[in-house]
């Protein structure tokens, strides 16, 4: 971000996080994870940031006419000299290549499995459905009075996990700009009867939403009062109930298409790998199509799509297995599962933080100034698109005319 001049504002918007509480149903604290190591190591503090204040930053600095909404994807066709989209509205969109980041339940990637599967050239497993885990409730405050929750205004907010006791729930509570509170419950809230459990979109509508509150308004949230309290400050359209899923496709791309984000590794919703994981996804195919030189032949294009998934697919894989067993052990009841988290949530400061350093990687985009390390842990300055040397993997080479 720094090297897209979004930096600063993006700052502006962003809670930084002092620690992780684990709370018993009777909001005691059983653990805590420190996160304020992370400034010195690393060079910045942990955040939380509004995902659409987070697009929003995005999209403004998008040149006019550069986003066409409203566009749902009914059929692709892909040929030697470009790829053409059907959309919805009866508009035909004609590109070099087409990048399916449309979420979890990919129209561009159902267009392109059903193609493939047509022609047998589509894994079994990819033919399956996500995984779902369970159901979750999450919701975004208005703006809180500061001396009715004690803690929203303050510089750093404190994230807290609240486990029931008699009752299948996890509520996760986390503060965000502007004295706003992000707020989710996990559990078996209201979950599908009809026996599949997998629908085709992973969103329900607002009066199952409204349904869902009834069940969880009196749990009990750490500034006192229940979470009756938060949702009544929480307007209607900020509330979503959704499903928790999570897979790992085999298959990123075919002809001209490639997918990115959860169009192709989906992680448990409040993992936070989600976009991180998708962003990387974005540098590392955006560092290979720099590469390209017109005309943009199908062999070139193939190139690139097959080095993107050579190098992301081992990082997206491990990160889908480890947050699924991450968000086991913290949505799991019985005293195996205590014992586990307290474990978890009371590790020395440094065992954590030798934990963080295997994930801590600078991706950087290979054609903009680099930028300094800030932190005093050396990270691995990964140019994603090269290996650890810095050199550009022998299909990325091929690339280059």
């Amino acid at each position: 971000m720094e090297q897209l001049g979004l930096l600063d504002e993006i700052m502006e918007i962003a809670k930084p996080i002092s620690c992780v509480n684990l709370r018993k149903h009777n909001m005691s604290v059983v653990g805590k994870l420190d996160c304020t190591f992370a400034k010195d190591r690393y060079g910045f503090y942990s955040y939380i940031v509004q995902r659409t204040e987070f697009c929003q930053i995005l999209i403004s600095k998008m040149r006019h006419g550069r986003i066409l909404w409203g566009r749902y994807v009914l059929d692709v066709v892909s040929g030697d000299a470009g790829v053409q989209v059907r959309c919805a509205n009866g508009h035909i969109e004609q590109a070099s290549v087409l990048v399916g980041a449309d979420g979890a339940h990919s129209a561009v990637r159902q267009n392109l499995y059903r193609n493939l599967n047509e022609k047998a050239f589509l894994p079994k497993s990819d033919m399956e459905e996500l995984k779902f885990t369970q159901n979750a409730i999450i919701g975004l405050t208005n703006s809180l009075n500061p001396s009715q929750y004690q803690g929203v205004s303050d510089e750093f907010g404190e994230c807290d996990i609240v486990i029931g006791k008699d009752s299948p729930y996890t509520l996760w509570i986390s503060p965000t700009s502007g004295d706003k509170v992000n707020w989710s419950v996990t559990g078996p809230l209201l979950t599908n009867n009809a026996g599949d459990e997998n629908f085709m979109v992973s969103q329900f509508g607002q009066e199952e939403a409204e349904r869902t509150c009834l069940l969880i308004k009196d749990l009990k949230i750490p500034f006192g009062g229940t979470l009756a309290d938060l949702i009544k400050n929480t307007s209607r359209e900020c509330i979503t109930k959704i499903l928790v899923e999570e897979k790992h496709y085999k298959t990123w791309h075919y002809g001209r298409t490639v997918l990115i984000g959860e169009a192709c590794h989906k992680f448990v919703s409040f993992s936070g790998q989600g976009a991180e994981q998708a962003i990387m996804d974005a540098i590392c195919l955006t560092n290979l199509f720099h590469e390209l030189e017109a005309p943009y032949t199908h062999s070139d294009i193939r190139l690139a799509f097959e080095a993107y998934q050579e190098e992301r697919m081992p990082a997206t894989k491990a990160a889908v297995q480890s947050s699924g067993q991450v968000a086991n052990m913290i949505n799991s009841q019985g005293w195996s599962a205590d014992l586990k988290r307290r474990l978890v949530f009371n590790l020395p400061t440094w065992i954590q933080a030798a934990s963080v350093d295997k994930t801590q990687v600078r991706p950087l985009l290979n054609f903009l100034p680099a930028i300094r390390d800030r932190g005093t842990r050396s990270l691995k300055s990964m140019k994603l698109g090269e290996d650890e040397r810095g050199h550009r993997s022998t299909r990325s080479l091929s690339i280059k005319s």
